[in-house]
Order: C-alpha cells, then structure tokens, then sequence
C-alpha cells in the first residue's frame, strides 16, 4: 500500500458537542488506489458510518470479511470486539465517533437490545431509516468539512441534558480504576440512587454493563502498556502480574475474546500498522 493511495482526516469536536462525540474520521481511498484492510481494537463506544463511496465490507473479530457490507450508512456498537474493515478504490467514508452515552444522549436509542444476533453483543444497524434523511442532506454536499459543519449543527440541535445518574457515574469514573473499590457501591452510598438504578441506567445508555466496563479497562491497560512499548521485546509474564490475571489462560481468554487473537499475535501484528486504537473516554487515572 503506497501513503498516497488513502487520504484520511481527523476532525476534533469543541464545546458543547466534545462532551458527546469524539471525532469525526474522513477516509478516501484513491480510485487507482490498492484496497486496504483495517483492524480497530474494541472501545466499548458507538460509532456512526455514512458512506460515500464503493461499499464497505466489515467482520467482527477474526471472521472474514464477507459477513456484512456498508452501502450507505451503519451504526456500529458499542464495540465490544475487533472491527475489521475493507476500503477498496473510491472509497468515501466518514465516521461520527461517540463517547460514553453519547449516541443515546443525540438519538434517545435505549441500547439495551440493539444487540445484533450472532454478534457478540455488538449492534449493527445498516441503512437505517433513522440516518437515511441525513445521510441524503450529506451526499449532497461537495466537501468533507461542509458534510462535518452539518453533522455538527445537526448534533447540537438534538444535544440533550445527560441523564443525572449517567452524569454521576461520568464524574466518578476515577473510581472504576480503583481494583480496591466496588465503583457502583461507591457511587450509590454518595447519591439517593439505588445500587440497582445505577445498573439499569448504565445498561440503557450504554448498551453494556458495569461488570463489562471493568474487563474492558483492565484489557485496555494491557493494549496501551504493549502500544507504549512498540518494538520491544514483552514477556507475556509482566503482562499477567502488571495487570493482576490469575493466570496464563485468563490472559489469552480476554484476548479471544476482544480480538480473537492470542497476545503474541496481536503483537506481532501490530508492526504491520493496519491496527488502529480509537482514544475513548475511558483514561486510567496518574
């Protein structure tokens, strides 16, 4: 793959908007261009396709990249497991990437239940009618920026208050990096929220559960330890003991699970650059 054969483009987001969306991500592949395959690690958040181009052919995980195909829109998440993606030639997409509860925050989608069958937990609308008028108003534009301007007013106009057990449990997050602290029991002996609202209110914004964001975190301290060690040698070992596994099995068990690899295969195909790590909300604390 030549460097000029993709063009590729972050948008930030500023305030009020950066406390729902990440970022908006342009991709354009040239028409005489080599296709190219990408892999995104898993990131627990939503994220929002609206294609352009030729279609796009996903998988999940280490399934093939036949299972499913983004003609012009796809709303994807949240992303428990490996996103694989194809971009062939003329390829033209761009990613509205979420934070925490945003999506529901902009759409008011309980996410509990849009799990796709067959996906591990991760849902996959396609051409939805929902983002079909949108999407209309966006392929009419000539320009990338001005596809991002319109998201943006369009964003703000449907930007909602957040939920004000979400907003508690968005403050406290600190706590969720605490292996000493039960973050919900903490959370609700500072608030009148019961244990169980919190869990139910987690569950509908986020389409996951409490139990589930603390694996993801432990697992995402292990990606960014091995990413700030690029190049270098990592004994499987360190990974075990940094990172309190019990052992060698529930190590490779996370791995099967959020990638489908094993953690020497994730390493080693790591250098071939096709692996992307979204920033997400989600910071361990100094």
């Amino acid at each position: 793959m030549e460097e000029t054969d993709i063009n590729e483009a972050l948008f930030l987001v500023e305030a009020p908007l950066e406390d729902a969306i990440n970022s908006f991500y342009h991709m354009l592949v040239a028409p005489n261009g080599e296709p190219i395959t990408r892999h995104v690690c898993p990131n627990l958040e939503m994220m929002l396709v609206f294609n352009f181009g030729v279609p796009v052919r996903i998988s999940f995980h280490n399934h093939p990249l036949d299972t499913e195909v983004i003609r012009r829109s796809a709303l994807i998440g949240p992303l428990r497991q490996l996103l694989n993606y194809e971009l062939l030639p003329g390829a033209d997409a761009l990613v509205v990437n979420f934070k925490f509860n945003g999506f529901q925050r902009l759409f008011g989608m309980p996410l509990t239940g849009l799990t796709s069958e067959g996906l591990k937990g991760t849902a996959l609308l396609m051409d939805d009618d929902r983002f079909d008028r949108l999407w209309e108003e966006l392929a009419a534009l000539p320009t990338t920026a001005q596809r991002v301007a319109l998201l943006k007013q369009s964003a703000l106009g449907l930007l909602k208050e957040n939920d004000q057990v979400l907003q508690t449990v968005i403050s406290n997050l600190a706590q969720f990096f605490d292996p000493c602290v039960d973050p919900i029991k903490a959370i609700a002996a500072d608030t009148r929220f019961s244990e169980r609202s919190i869990q139910l209110k987690f569950q509908k914004h986020t389409g996951y559960s409490v139990k589930e964001l603390l694996r993801f975190l432990r697992f995402k301290e292990v990606i960014a330890y091995i990413l700030a060690r690029s190049n270098q040698k990592i004994a499987i070992f360190d990974l075990i003991t940094r990172h309190n596994y019990h052992d060698q099995s529930h190590l490779i068990k996370d791995f099967q699970y959020f990638l489908g690899l094993t953690p020497q295969q994730f390493i080693k195909n790591l250098n071939n650059g096709s692996f992307c790590v979204v920033s997400d909300t989600y910071q361990s604390q100094p």
